[in-house]
């Protein structure tokens, strides 16, 4: 390049070392450049970029406290930060992994290995540079997410451009996958391999095979990049998305765990992992997942009061099924983490999901008046927005909980519409949002089954088998009016009562006082309660 070229860019160093930001600026006035700009953390660089449309922005991985540099390029694309023709370069003291696949999604343009010296650095950002600046058409296509117009502007490169031919290939192969050309991108990619073996191309097979549902291909294919350290990661996740597909959902979890801890920080890839948990019934390493997710998501732009409202979710998930001793200790953590979003997101963008979490901790301490209160000020201030679909399951759960099965069916309906994308948390999302509507639905026919049970036991006279069947819907749904009353009515026929009849009275008469009663069955309520009064008394 002319010495005109670089007098012409320019660039930003990001980096929390001085010494390191002086040497590489050093490096780059050695090459030719003068636009030189140098920031110590992420945040200043995006204040930076706000101002300045930079032609290159070399990063370090480690930025120290703050978003790291790989978190600073996806903060930057998201905000729209970057334009067109900007070369973003990672700098590490270690190899990072790269994705071998995954260009027109998110990737930096290239990795420079610590120590380097000015002669590396400028062949690193002129061969990134010429990458960009011969297919800018592509990447300019791919940016306004016109994918057709961007594979038909790759092929142009192809015919034309030998030198950069290859990395036209390698976009007109993923973009074919984006546009659901999958037997083209197969053939393409066959193609690619017949010349030489690229891993990539190997990965973007494998791949079109599992877009068309050729499993057991797609499976071998998968398995054997798993073997490699530069497709590791990434087969593994693909894999993981081909078990869940096939409803194999054990293997699914322990290949997502498996790749979890080889690359740890990616938050999509947890909260995966966390959905396949509670779909196979592990509630405890649900809890521990989500307590990790807070970690990667921080500094990250997906650092939201919703992994905080995860995590006590899955909290209270797990609490069911606990000790009082153990039900006290996690109560405690939840109001613990309830108060840390308090610290770091303005009260208004959670209250609405926080009053459910509220409501669920009361429902599990016994108070169902409270519950219902904060339900109440959950519909008030929900009021406008949209939930998420793990706001819109913990309300189905709340409502269901505090014995209102129409509200919770208004909630299970909603979240049909909320996992619509084709990737790997939205096929775990998916195949959650179905289990929970089979178990809501399988058990609210149980309830129903066992009370119909009831009322036909109760009107034949067998009162001692009615309250079988009502106390067994009972213990499914402990807060709901309808089920009480049954109950009380049944307890009131039975011509005594014991210890134990007369306790479950008690507390069938305590939640139908905290319930709004239509008139028919406050007229039942106070008839069943002159006929028990002596009994209960005697108890």
């Amino acid at each position: 390049m002319t010495p005109k070229f670089y007098k012409t860019k320019k660039v930003l160093i990001v980096d929390d070392c001085d010494p390191v930001r002086a040497s590489i600026k050093g490096m780059l006035q050695k090459i030719g450049f003068e636009h030189i700009s140098s920031v110590t953390d992420a945040n200043a660089a995006i204040a930076n970029c706000t101002e300045v449309q930079y032609d290159f922005i070399l990063s370090d991985f480690n930025l120290g406290e703050g978003k790291d540099g790989y978190q600073l390029f996806e903060a930057l694309k998201h905000l729209h930060l970057l334009k067109a023709g900007c070369c973003f370069i990672i700098i590490s003291a270690e190899s990072q992994r790269q994705l071998v696949h995954g260009v027109v999604e998110l990737q930096p343009d290239s990795y420079l290995l610590k120590p380097f010296s000015f002669i590396q650095l400028e062949k690193r950002l002129m061969r990134a540079f010429q990458i960009k600046h011969a297919l800018g058409r592509v990447y300019h296509e791919i940016h306004q997410e016109l994918f057709v117009e961007a594979a038909n502007s790759c092929d142009v490169i192809i015919k034309s451009d030998a030198d950069f031919a290859i990395y036209a290939l390698r976009l007109k192969g993923e973009l074919l996958i984006q546009i659901e050309h999958f037997q083209a991108a197969e053939q393409l990619y066959l193609q690619i391999l017949s010349r030489r073996e690229y891993a990539w191309a190997k990965l973007g097979l494998a791949i079109s095979r599992f877009c068309q549902q050729r499993w057991l291909e797609a499976e071998f294919e998968l398995r054997e990049l798993s073997k490699l350290d530069e497709t590791r990661v990434e087969a593994l996740d693909w894999l993981a998305r081909l078990f869940i597909k096939r409803q194999l959902l054990k293997d699914g979890y322990d290949t997502l765990a498996e790749v979890t801890k080889l690359s740890p920080k990616n938050y999509q890839r947890q909260k995966a992992l966390a959905n396949l948990a509670v779909l196979n019934g592990l509630k405890e390493d649900a809890v521990k997942i989500y307590a990790r997710l807070q970690q990667a998501a921080r500094y990250s732009i997906y650092d939201t009061p919703e992994n905080f409202l995860n995590y006590a979710r899955a909290i209270l998930d797990h609490a069911k099924d606990v000790n009082l001793l153990e039900l006290n200790r996690l109560m405690k953590k939840i109001d613990e983490i309830l108060g840390n979003i308090g610290k770091r997101f303005s009260l208004e963008s959670y209250v609405h999901e926080e009053m459910v979490v509220r409501s669920r901790m009361s429902i599990l301490r016994g108070n169902i008046d409270e519950a219902r209160e904060f339900l109440v000020k959950s519909d008030t201030a929900e009021a406008g927005r949209t939930l998420s679909s793990e706001a819109c399951l913990d309300k189905a759960k709340a409502f269901f909980e505090a014995g209102n099965l129409s509200r919770s069916d208004e909630y299970m309906a909603q979240l049909e519409d909320l996992a619509v994308q084709d990737d790997l948390l939205a096929n775990t999302l998916n195949v959650l949002i179905q289990y929970e509507h089979k178990a809501h639905d399988n058990l609210r026919e149980e309830i129903k089954t066992l009370n119909n049970d009831g009322l036909d036991a109760y009107q034949n006279g067998y009162y001692g088998r009615a309250l079988e069947f009502f106390n067994k819907a009972f213990d499914y749904m402990p807060y709901n009016p309808s089920l009480a009353l049954n109950l009380l009515q049944t307890i009131s026929k039975i011509g005594g009562v014991n210890k134990d009849t007369a306790r479950l009275a008690r507390r069938c008469v305590v939640i139908l006082e905290q319930s709004e009663l239509n008139e028919s069955n406050k007229k039942r309520f106070t008839a069943v309660m002159k006929e028990l009064n002596t009994l209960l008394q005697l108890a």
